[in-house]
Parts: structure tokens; C-alpha cells; sequence
């Protein structure tokens, strides 16, 4: 961790800091067998960080519901540090890669790159590589400071060395590693402890089975006398930095504790995919209801030979860019046409081969159809997009009967929504 060659520890044999905060004494005995001459500089005074991640737990379902995430879908938060060694340094593809295997809607993604990432390369660049992944419906996080966050709302962590992935499993988390260069590392450190301890991740092997795995045998535990080394004072680093300043400023502290906050609550506008696959069979029908079960896939899929070979939907909305995606669609949604009605005429008189419009209107309501039937769907739970591919795969003829309620599951009965359909023609 430490090296006599550090120039931020000495410089021209004099120990350069006032003071080396250390989170654990462990790091204390590493700083002493490499830089002993700054050993008594050092502090160990905890880690605030872990110590909000912490205190933030029982918010779980509040960042989950911040990220956008269902009681269905399972968060996978994929992190990487920097350097071609890192998880995206190695295999920048992998992201993209997931979020087209993993179904929509049991799982969904988040990612969370080192900063260092964004400078070196800058933001509008990493935006550009990860463009396809955030079409995908991949929540690439905007700030820095949100993994932790994420990581709460986390099922399972697919990391790398970086500290992320050690945070995760100091906060009970499953972890997969994509990457984990030994060599990087300093063998004495609790981080290559984790690294040399943790399930590899199989890229040529099935991932959603892996990430299955990973959460129906995780012990909460299993990496607790490994993260036990990352703070010696649990819960208490505010205090003890905020004594440490005080005193390197000669000034008396305030006589009350001093906080422990929270993490604050992302609000962030959540990508959705905006062109997949979707499978639609009728699983329950009655005269008046209809239950039916999908399965949906990001559109790179498309170019999957597993899925050639059975029918589907390919399902796009407006804002997907692809022309060649927009001439294949069997369904085309908009969110918020002007005109609703004008504009299913006319998008599917422009395009002969899309079987089913669907648009969204002012007041929550959708309405889907062809040149033959419409159906307004209102009462909308959950994801209308859903709705819009039963209507492209259950339309019937002009006046046959047509289920007055609908439900949409998923294959584990999770439902991904829900609406009253009324026929108009």
C-alpha cells in the first residue's frame, strides 16, 4: 500500500504530511514495515465512509425504489476501478453483453466506474462507449458518490479489486469477481485477501444463473473477518475526525456528537430499453380477464440464434435511434404523442410492416392498435410498453370479444402490470 518512493509521504527524507489517516490498525502495521519514519504521524480514526453505507441499510428499499427497481428485478451493480487491469479495462464489452442476456424484467443494471475512468478518458467519451448499454435500459450512475447507494440496493456486485467491490462485501453483499489482478495489490492488504477469496465470474458461462447462485447461497457473513479489517472504530469515524481536526487547528471541539448521516436518496431520470424482444402467450383467459406471461430481451438478442428460432415481437420505441430497428418493428410506442390519434394512423401507414402503435396520453392512458382495431387502455399499473406487445400479440378481428382486464406476469408470476382494456372499433 505504502512505498518508501510515495513522494506524498516523504520528500527529501522528511515525512511531508501532518497527519496519515488510517482506517484500521492492520494498515498501521503495513506503514510502519514501509515507511517507518511515518509511522508516528499516522492516525487511525475509522472510515466514514463504510460507517454511512452502514447506518444507510435500513433504506434498502428506498434507493431500490430511487433506482427505478421493481419487487421482481433483481439490481446487479456491475463496478469497475481504472486501469487496463480493471473489470472494464480488460472486457469493456461485458456490460453491453449482460444487459442483453439478463431478461428486462427480472433483472435490471447499474454501473459504477472509478473516477478516474470519467479523466482520463472524459465523460463525453465513457458516455459514447456505454451509449448502447444505456439504450439497453443499464443505469449508468451519473454521480460518483452514488455507488454507495447502489450498492444497498444491490442483489449482487460484479467487481473487480477496486473498493467498491470491498464495500459491497462489507455491507453483506454477494460478490463475483470479472477481474481481480493479484500482482496490483499488495499481498498483506484485506482487499487481496477478498480477491484471492471470492467467486470468479464466468463470461462464456450462462450469467443469470451465476448472479442466481451467487444470491441463493451468499452468507452475509462469509467475508466478515476479511472486511472486519477495513475500520477499527465502527461507527465512529466522525467523531474521531472531527477530534483529530479540532485538535491540528488547536481549537476545542463541540460539545455535541457529531453526526452520522444517511445517504441522501437518488432521484434520477431511470433509462428504460428502448427496443427489445418480447415473448407474449396467454397463460389464463375468462370472458372478461386475461393473464398473460412475457418474457422480454434487450434488441441485440435480435442477432441471438437462440431466439431466431421462436417467435417474437420486436418491440421499439420512438427514441431508439437504429432506423434499420424502427423498419423492423412489430410494435412502435410513444410516450407522449401531440396528437394520438393522428400519429397511429400515420406511423403505421408509414410503416407497412408494424403491426400494432401504441401512445401514451395526458392522462396516463394508453392507446394501441392497427388500421382495423383500437383499444384505449387505462387503470395502467406498472409498464405500459407490456401492455402495448399483448395488443400486438392478442389482437383479434373486428368485433370479437376482448378481455376487459389484463394482466402481464413474468415466468416467476411476478407481475410487470396491469390495466382495463376497452375496445373502441
Amino acid at each position: 500500500m505504502f512505498g518508501l518512493s510515495s513522494p506524498w509521504i516523504m520528500h527529501e527524507g522528511e515525512v511531508v504530511p501532518a497527519h496519515i489517516v488510517l482506517s484500521h490498525g492492520e494498515q498501521l502495521d503495513r506503514l510502519r514495515l514501509a515507511v517507518p519514519e511515518a509511522a508516528e504521524f499516522a492516525v487511525v480514526a475509522g472510515d466514514p465512509s463504510l460507517d454511512r453505507l452502514i447506518a444507510s441499510k435500513p433504506l434498502r428499499e428506498t434507493y431500490r425504489q430511487g433506482f427505478g427497481l421493481t419487487s421482481a428485478q433483481r439490481l446487479v451493480l456491475v463496478s469497475s476501478t481504472w486501469g487496463e487491469n480493471s473489470l472494464y479495462g480488460t472486457d469493456p464489452e461485458l456490460i453491453r453483453r449482460l444487459a442483453h442476456a439478463l431478461p428486462i424484467d427480472s433483472y435490471r443494471i447499474a454501473v459504477a466506474l472509478h473516477p478516474n475512468v470519467h479523466e482520463g478518458h472524459s465523460r463525453w467519451q465513457v458516455a459514447r462507449w456505454l451509449n448502447a448499454c444505456t439504450r439497453a435500459g443499464v443505469l449508468v450512475l451519473p454521480h460518483e458518490d452514488l455507488w454507495r447507494q447502489a450498492i444497498l440496493a444491490s442483489d449482487v456486485v460484479l467487481g473487480d479489486h477496486g473498493s467498491v467491490t470491498f464495500y459491497a462485501a462489507a455491507a453483506g453483499k454477494p460478490v463475483l469477481l470479472a477481474a481481480a489482478p493479484h500482482a496490483d495489490l499488495d499481498p498483506r492488504s484485506p482487499v487481496h485477501q477478498l480477491v484471492t477469496t471470492a467467486p470468479r465470474f464466468d463470461p462464456a458461462a450462462d450469467a443469470g444463473q451465476q448472479f442466481d447462485r451467487a444470491v441463493a447461497g451468499h452468507d452475509p457473513a462469509r467475508y466478515l473477518p476479511i472486511t472486519e479489517l477495513a475500520t477499527d472504530l465502527p461507527g465512529k469515524a466522525a467523531t474521531a475526525l472531527r477530534e483529530l481536526c479540532y485538535r491540528a487547528l488547536d481549537l476545542a471541539p463541540p460539545a455535541h456528537p457529531a453526526p452520522l448521516h444517511v445517504l441522501p436518496v437518488p432521484e434520477l431520470p431511470i433509462p428504460l430499453p428502448r427496443a427489445q424482444l418480447t415473448r407474449a402467450e396467454a397463460v389464463r383467459r375468462t370472458e372478461k380477464a386475461l393473464v398473460v406471461r412475457i418474457a422480454r430481451h434487450a434488441v441485440d438478442t435480435l442477432y441471438d440464434p437462440t431466439w431466431s428460432a421462436e417467435p417474437a415481437q420486436l418491440v421499439v420505441h420512438v427514441g431508439e435511434p437504429d432506423a434499420t430497428l424502427l423498419e423492423l418493428a412489430d410494435v412502435v410506442v410513444h410516450d407522449n404523442p401531440r396528437d394520438a390519434g393522428r400519429w397511429l394512423t400515420e406511423t403505421l401507414h408509414a410503416l407497412p410492416g408494424c403491426t400494432i402503435a401504441a401512445a401514451g396520453l395526458p392522462d396516463g392512458s394508453w392507446l394501441a392498435g392497427d388500421t382495423t382495431a383500437l383499444v384505449k387502455i387505462t387503470a395502467v399499473q406498472g409498464d405500459p410498453h407490456a401492455l402495448a406487445s399483448v395488443v400486438g400479440e392478442l389482437r383479434t378481428e373486428p368485433g370479437a370479444p376482448f378481455p376487459d382486464e389484463v394482466t402481464v406476469t413474468t415466468d416467476s408470476g411476478a407481475t410487470v402490470a396491469s390495466a382495463r382494456f376497452t375496445r373502441l372499433r
